[in-house]
């Protein structure tokens, strides 16, 4: 993901799958807030069953997610 102040990219492999333009993005709030203009947080889980992960009745429990790492690089601003 390249998030700047414009867009956000998604890529996978190196293959660009999506771009958003942050300004088509405002919150429905009163204060019509973009939401990627404001501060953020990364939560990582281990969703099971729903829309995409089916039924999960033949789920072995307990089910282990690890994580080694997880990478957030800053770019320096342009001046």
């Amino acid at each position: 993901m390249d998030w700047d102040e414009n867009q956000i990219r998604l890529y996978v492999d190196d293959l660009l799958l999506n771009t958003t333009d942050l300004k088509e993005t405002v919150n429905t709030d009163k204060a019509g807030r973009n939401p990627f203009h404001q501060p953020h947080y990364l939560l990582v889980n281990l969703p099971i069953g729903g829309q995409n992960g089916g039924d999960p009745s033949a789920t072995v429990f307990p089910a282990r997610f690890e994580v080694d790492y997880i990478r957030v690089y800053q770019q320096q601003q342009k001046k």
